[in-house]
């Protein structure tokens, strides 16, 4: 038998090749391993919306806007494994009008949505997790929105009362909170910068979370200049400490928020062009937030409940120069309905209260406003949504600064929500 010399054996070769390519194939999937995945996703929201107002009808108004449903964000999310079960991970959103071409900066408002100009404008954190449960620093989103948003469908837009107008998510634009990140004008309470939150694991669906963010007391109202890491009055001057606890388990679902933010070295007012100035807080008070929110599912149902209080310590009459007086509730009930796979009905209604004795030229009527919200979503796939909202504001102020401009406000709108 003719025996082949082995430089002819081609099969051998491309063994070896192959054998070769496998090995270059294990290398590259363990070096990739080595390093953090990163994820980027995101959502864009635009519709037409109709705006009607019963008392001034110089500000109805028909456009084509975004976020009617919800907010249009591109969101980076990296992990790494670092082996043992602890992850260290980044997160970073960049909120964008959808509507416009171009990010938005702080000097100018863009429908009652304001933006600063760092593409980074919203949540960003960097953080650990393992069997501790995680932990977060930078500028997480607060426990105080997750509670609030526990109590309805509606999410942050319409139908759903985040505003300071049904003490959602804050308190009335005098109270301005600096360093609370979100529409600054109104402190809503939202994020806070240079903050932690500190999430334990689940026990039996039960969790507790823990919000700080460390107050400065040595910046005076007069301070004009400012540091690299803005820790004066231009700056973050509030401290924040909270607590919230949540039960997550089958079809119950509910959080309790209990925070305070009290005053640093400075006082003032908040800028009503977004950007974070001097605190509406006077230095040595507090406002104090208590949120409730609860879900209950049985089948294609699930009903909601929501209540928050915002106090402030400050006693004094409100006046032009004492403007933190805070003691407001609010209540309310919503539900939705899974008419089938693709189609998503529902309602919401929200009352408020002010307390009478503390009620300033933004409140009428003891501060007394209703809002009434109806939605529906239906879904063209798992990515693509088409949406209409409609929400009736009762009791409002709708001039945004006299005290007898209060009536009511309808706002409709229809559009398209596009995750990817």
């Amino acid at each position: 038998m003719e025996v082949v010399p082995r430089k002819w054996r081609p099969y051998l070769t491309l063994e070896k090749l192959e054998m070769k390519k496998t090995l270059v194939a294990i290398a590259a999937l363990a070096a990739a391993a080595s390093y953090a995945q990163v994820t980027i996703t995101g959502n864009a929201d635009v519709g037409y919306r109709s705006v009607n107002v019963s008392n001034n009808t110089a500000k109805n108004l028909k456009y084509f806007t975004h976020n009617n449903s919800s907010t249009s964000a591109i969101f980076f999310t990296v992990k790494e494994d670092l082996g043992g079960g602890l992850k260290a991970n980044f997160f970073a959103e960049a909120d964008f009008a959808a509507s416009k071409n171009a990010l938005q900066n702080s000097s100018t408002t863009n429908n009652g949505f304001n933006y600063s100009g760092a593409f980074f404008n919203s949540e960003v954190f960097v953080g650990l997790e393992g069997a501790f449960g995680d932990v977060k620093f930078g500028a997480p989103n607060s426990p105080a929105m997750g509670a609030a948003l526990t109590s309805t469908p509606f999410g942050t837009a319409l139908g759903g009362g985040y505003s300071d107008t049904f003490g959602r998510l804050g308190a009335n634009a005098n109270v301005g909170a600096n360093g609370y990140t979100g529409q600054a004008s109104t402190a809503r309470v939202v994020r806070h910068e240079r903050a932690m939150v500190l999430t334990s694991p689940s026990f039996n669906g039960v969790s507790a979370q823990v919000e700080y963010a460390a107050k400065n007391s040595n910046a005076t109202y007069t301070t004009t200049t400012s540091t690299s890491t803005g820790t004066n009055v231009t700056g973050n001057n509030n401290g924040v400490s909270a607590l919230a606890l949540k039960y997550n388990q089958g079809p119950l679902n509910a959080m309790y928020y209990s925070g305070r933010v009290s005053g640093g070295g400075a006082s003032g007012t908040i800028s009503s062009a977004g950007s974070l100035t001097l605190n509406g807080i006077i230095q040595g008070t507090t406002v104090k937030y208590d949120i409730f929110g609860a879900n209950y599912t049985m089948g294609d149902v699930t009903g909601y409940v929501g209540y928050t209080k915002t106090k402030s310590s400050q006693t004094a009459t409100a006046s032009a120069s004492i403007t933190d007086v805070e003691d407001s509730k609010s209540t309310n009930y919503a539900i939705k309905y899974a008419v089938n796979g693709n189609l998503d009905l529902m309602a919401n209604r929200i009352s408020r209260s002010h307390n009478p004795t503390n009620v300033i030229a933004y409140y009428a009527n003891n501060g007394a406003a209703t809002l009434t919200g109806f939605g529906a979503d239906y879904k063209l796939s798992k990515m693509t949504n088409l949406y209409a909202r409609w929400e009736k504001a009762g009791n409002v102020n709708t001039w945004g600064t006299a005290a007898n401009s209060f009536g009511d406000q309808t706002i409709s709108a229809v559009g398209l929500r596009v995750k990817f």
